[in-house]
């Protein structure tokens, strides 16, 4: 005979609540959380949708639609003015969500800092959106044949070398770029064989 029982006794659990709360709070991605209360909360019954629907009832939200962009925006500046004026971008997001119980997405605590103060985190780095790059120095060559350049590529070879063991090795003409020659062998990095290579140029 089958045994039947009741499984919405996670409805009126206060402890369940708020460690779902706090998961949410601490930005825990769904699977995460979800392994922790199947191990804190066994006596429940667990899968995603199962997780999703509890987060509903406990009206537990990773993104609170209601909070405005002003909101946020105050909480970024009194950090900025304070103990948060070297944080990072994505330091500050999470101090907001978990210091100031705003659970606003990454793109609004952006939109908010519009107009204020840059973070120095980013402020150090350079100007926001622009890629630092290195000054490119000059080369010159006295004509084809002249100077050569090596290199090599062993993706293929894997974990340990072992996955698909053949590496390869090309060297190419810097003035005209013409590939001189092209090798394929179980290695690339014995300097002996390289070097018996650069002397077979055709």
């Amino acid at each position: 005979m089958a045994a039947y029982f009741r499984n919405d006794g996670w409805k009126e659990d206060v402890v369940l609540k708020k460690e779902m709360a706090k998961y949410v709070k601490q930005g825990f991605q769904r699977r995460e959380m979800l392994d922790f209360l199947k191990r804190d909360f066994a006596q429940y019954a667990w899968s995603l949708r199962t997780l999703d629907r509890r987060l509903r009832h406990f009206d537990i939200q990773y993104n609170d639609k209601n909070v405005s962009v002003e909101e946020v925006k105050d909480v970024v500046k009194k950090e900025l003015e304070g103990p948060g004026k070297l944080l990072g971008y994505r330091a500050m997001h999470r101090k907001v969500r978990q210091v100031h119980d705003l659970n606003v997405p990454r793109d609004l605590v952006h939109a908010a800092s519009k107009g204020l103060r840059i973070f120095r985190g980013l402020e150090a780095g350079g100007p926001v959106g622009k890629k630092k790059t290195n000054p490119k120095g000059s080369f010159t060559t006295k004509g084809p044949i002249w100077v050569h350049s090596l290199d090599g590529h062993d993706k293929l070879m894997g974990y340990q070398n072992s996955t698909f063991p053949l590496a390869v090795y090309g060297c190419i003409d810097t003035a005209s770029r013409k590939l001189l020659w092209l090798r394929i062998w179980v290695t690339n990095s014995d300097p002996k064989v390289i070097g018996r290579w650069s002397n077979m140029v055709e």
